[in-house]
């Protein structure tokens, strides 16, 4: 299996287990230390459990607004090296039970290959089109 199908894999692995609230899980796909970079800023997480509760915080927040599920329109995968990747995720919809949107967004995971298994590494919400617009318009 080819660097993008593993990373394609992975991408959809992680999102399963945040769908079905698997806050170990997701963690387990995670490196350690790890960086998950919010609209409030990065969060360095030393190890697996500070991500769970961070997980957990992060849901909270979701769920109290009506966050049922997300979807992912396309996840674009460059191997960067032999054991790095992006995975580039476009018109990430967070959405309610109902199917309306809470809000849509692009990320970006690093994700490295670590003692034979690929990996999250660093993981990063962005602006939908953030890599669309002229550079000066991201300012």
């Amino acid at each position: 299996m080819s660097t993008k199908a593993k990373v394609h894999d992975l991408i959809t692995t992680y999102l399963a287990a945040w769908n079905a609230r698997d806050y170990a899980g997701m963690a387990a796909l995670f490196t350690e230390p790890a960086v998950y970079v919010l609209p409030d800023g990065p969060k360095h997480i030393q190890n697996k459990d500070a991500l769970v509760e961070s997980l957990k915080q992060q849901f909270a927040v979701l769920e109290a607004n009506g966050f049922d599920h997300t979807e992912i329109d396309r996840i674009d995968v460059r191997a960067c090296t032999d054991t790095t990747a992006m995975a580039d995720m476009k018109n990430v919809a967070r959405l309610r039970a109902d199917g309306s949107v809470l809000e849509i967004i692009d990320a970006v995971y690093i994700c490295i290959l670590q003692e034979g298994a690929w990996k999250l590494s660093i993981a990063m919400a962005c602006r939908p089109g953030w890599d669309e617009a002229p550079a000066s318009a991201n300012v």
